[in-house]
This record gives C-alpha cells, sequence and structure tokens, in this order.
C-alpha cells in the first residue's frame, strides 16, 4: 500500500524549521563574553533567526488546518498520546521561545533595535521591565525543553519505523525507504550541521589573547554622575607664539575672508571594541569658516555635527549610537565645536583651540590641521582626539571604560572656497 505523505509545503517547513532550531540553540550557547563587535553580531543574528522560526511555525500551524495530512499511527494509547505531547509542545517551543526572546530585547536596559538579517526593522514590545525576568527564565527553559523533544521526537520515529515496520520517515522524508538508513544518516548530518555552524559562525577573535582585567559589575552598571569639567590638554599651539597681524606687512597681508565647504568632504571617527577598531562618518553637518592665516586671533570655526548622521556600517549600531546611553540624539540632536582661539605651529601646521558641545557638556577640545591655500581655494585636513567620559557619552555598563576605551579619534578632510564680497 502506498505511503500517505505530508504535502511538500509541510515537509519544507519541517526540516527548515528543524535546520534552524538547531542552529538557534548552538548558536544560543554562544552568546557569552565580553562587550564585543562579535557578540553584538551574534546577538543580532541570533534575534533575526529566533523571528524568523516564529513565522515559519506560525505558518507551519496554519498549513496543519488548510491541507490534508497524513492519519496518526496505529499503536497503545500512551504512545499516541505521547506524540501528540511531543508535536505540541514542539509548537510550544517553536512559539514560546521566539516571543520570549522577544520579551527580552524589548525589556532590555539597553535598547538595541531590531534589524531582521541587518534589513528589516522589527519594533519592540509595548511591555514593561517587570517582565523582563520571567522571560529570561521561560526563554532558557525552551533551549533545554527543544533538546528534549528532539531526543524523543527522534526516538519515537526510529521505534516506529525499524522495531514496529511502520513507514514513518517516508511520510516526512520523501526519498526514504525500506529502513531508510541513509536517509536517517542524511538528516543527522544536516541537524548536526546546522548545529555545528551556529556554534562557530561568529568565533570570538580576542579568546586567544590576554584577557583584559574584569572591571567589577557595580563599575559596569552604576549611572554615570555629571562629567566634571576638565582642563585643556596643554599642546604645541600653547607654547607657540601668538601670533601678530600687525607685524605683518599690510599691503602683503590676506584680508579675514569666510570660506565655504565643499560637498565631498568627511568628518570621521574612530573608536575601539575590545582591541577591534569600529570606525565612523557623520554624513551630515556644516562648517562655518571665517579665517586668514596673516589674521589669526581674528579668525573662527564653528562646526555643528548633525549626530543623528552616525554611519559605522551597521544600521542596528548606528540606531544604538542615537540611543540615550550614547549620543541620546532625542534630547541633544547636534554636536557644536567653536574656536576662536587659531595658532600657527609651523610650516602650513595649525592648532584650534575651542570647546566642544555634546550631549549636554561642553568641554575644551584641540584639533590640530594642516592647511593649503591656492588662490581661492583651500585643502584641509586634521585630527583630535576626545575623551567620550568627559561628556557621558556611554551609560550603564557602556560606562567602563574596559570594552570601549575612553579616547575617540576624530579625523577630518575638505576643501573649501574663499568668498568674494
Amino acid at each position: 500500500m502506498a505511503v500517505q505523505r505530508y504535502s511538500y509545503t509541510a515537509i519544507a517547513l519541517h526540516w527548515l524549521i528543524a535546520l534552524l532550531l538547531a542552529f538557534q540553540v548552538a548558536l544560543g550557547w554562544a552568546l557569552e563574553g565580553d562587550n564585543s563587535p562579535e557578540l553584538f553580531q551574534r546577538f543580532q543574528l541570533h534575534k533575526s533567526v529566533g523571528i524568523a522560526i516564529l513565522l515559519l511555525s506560525l505558518l507551519r500551524l496554519a498549513t496543519r488546518f488548510v491541507m490534508p495530512r497524513p492519519p496518526a499511527s496505529d499503536g497503545p494509547t500512551w504512545t499516541r498520546a505521547l506524540a501528540g505531547i511531543v508535536h505540541s509542545l514542539f509548537y510550544v517551543v517553536m512559539i514560546v521561545g521566539p516571543l520570549t526572546g522577544w520579551l527580552l530585547v524589548s525589556t532590555a536596559k539597553i535598547q538595541v533595535p531590531t534589524l531582521l538579517f541587518g534589513m528589516v526593522p522589527w519594533p519592540h514590545l509595548p511591555v514593561g521591565r517587570g517582565w523582563h525576568e520571567p522571560a529570561e527564565v521561560i526563554h532558557e527553559t525552551m533551549a533545554w525543553l527543544a533538546i528534549g523533544l528532539f531526543l524523543l521526537h527522534v526516538a519515537g520515529a526510529l521505534r516506529h519505523q525499524w522495531l514496529l515496520g511502520k513507514p514513518e520517515l517516508q511520510r516526512m522524508i520523501p526519498s526514504a525507504r525500506g529502513k531508510a538508513v541513509g536517509a536517517v544518516l542524511i538528516a543527522l548530518a544536516f541537524v548536526g550541521g546546522a548545529f555545528a555552524v551556529g556554534s562557530s559562525v561568529y568565533p570570538d577573535r580576542d579568546r586567544a589573547a590576554p584577557a583584559e582585567p574584569a572591571m567589577s559589575n557595580t563599575a559596569q552598571t552604576a549611572p554615570v554622575a555629571p562629567p566634571a569639567p576638565i582642563e585643556a590638554e596643554k599642546t604645541e599651539a600653547d607654547e607657540a607664539p601668538d601670533s601678530d597681524p600687525a607685524a605683518e606687512p599690510e599691503d602683503t597681508a590676506e584680508p579675514l575672508a569666510d570660506w565655504s565647504v565643499a560637498p565631498g568632504g568627511r568628518l570621521g571617527f574612530t573608536a575601539r571594541w575590545n582591541g577591534e577598531a569600529v570606525e565612523g562618518r557623520f554624513d551630515r553637518w556644516r562648517a562655518d569658516i571665517r579665517f586668514s592665516p596673516d589674521h589669526l586671533t581674528g579668525s573662527r570655526i564653528k562646526v555643528t555635527v548633525d549626530l543623528a548622521s552616525a554611519d559605522t556600517g551597521d544600521g542596528q549600531r548606528d540606531d544604538s549610537l542615537k540611543g540615550s546611553d550614547f549620543f541620546d540624539t532625542a534630547a541633544h540632536p547636534s554636536a557644536i565645536f567653536t574656536a576662536r582661539d587659531v595658532r600657527k605651529l609651523g610650516g602650513d601646521r595649525y592648532a584650534a583651540r575651542g570647546t566642544l558641545e555634546l550631549r549636554g557638556a561642553a568641554r575644551p577640545v584641540t584639533l590640530r590641521f594642516t592647511l593649503g591655500i591656492e588662490g581661492d581655494r583651500a585643502r584641509v585636513n586634521g585630527t583630535a582626539r576626545i575623551d567620550r567620559t568627559a561628556f557621558g557619552v556611554g551609560q550603564g555598563e557602556w560606562a567602563a571604560t574596559d570594552a570601549i576605551p575612553a579616547e575617540v579619534d576624530i579625523a577630518f578632510a575638505f576643501t573649501a572656497t574663499r568668498q568674494s564680497g
């Protein structure tokens, strides 16, 4: 008698969910270690796969009601009851597991936006922090339950196939024939492969490196106090003599002029995360410059940066930078640097001492730059280094400097045109 199989839709969903579950359980065990780009990527992938499992499981559940399926296998009442319980609990795992993970993300202290596979925005659930701990316990329980159910499911299928001689595997594996030894081995190899890939998809590059001293939990989670004023660092500009415009011959001195920054300039930054450089840039910024190399005492520079335009090449990380733990762009959308003390260091090198306003704090910062002027066009390249903790950038666990050091390097390059009149 011909074996009654499940529909091809049901078969495809069954095996796709099985592979994703194996991958997901293994990946979940890898979500440990110091904060690092690799750990961040593992969490993002874990969230994406979890939502994929949730959606596919709901689709699989719907197919049970709209598509015909083979009748249940004959046997004692207790075996049929146990099979029904195992299948029902599988649906609990496949739906409740991702839902509790979604709750964990939605109630976490650090709100990291979710982009499914880096492309599709996924919202947070509108629930309170009180859901976090129960969701965490249930989520972990679902992982262990999934492993137990997998073993029972495989044992039941093999019992029917080999001990009772019933063609169970042929119903879900179209290529299975007879005792289906080859089909079983191939299926287990695929599931084992998915588990192995989940364990190693983002290897921690820093495991082989000597561990940095760990910060205490208090240091990582305590709220940051308002930053205290810091003194300006002593630079070459402090020792350089002030320019004296009066000493310059009036007929050769260039008058003060306004300069317009041409499109295509770059304002970038580099931070380090567990030893790995994270580079980014601001896509929207403007500069108001009134400058003359012969009238430095009257020169001024003002740069306004749209913090929401930060781009590190990772949409989820960029959204995190906008949040209250970092730039807090909802309350402080812009950073403003203003300098009225520009000094020449020698040759084409200059330093501009000024004040940076960032996240509600104002601190002294010095920019160093090189300047080349040809006619009415100027080329500028420069750098600066700031202490992010002096501005409160990095709250909660991000306030500690073991994973993300305090120093952030700024680099800029642009051309500007002298405005006539």
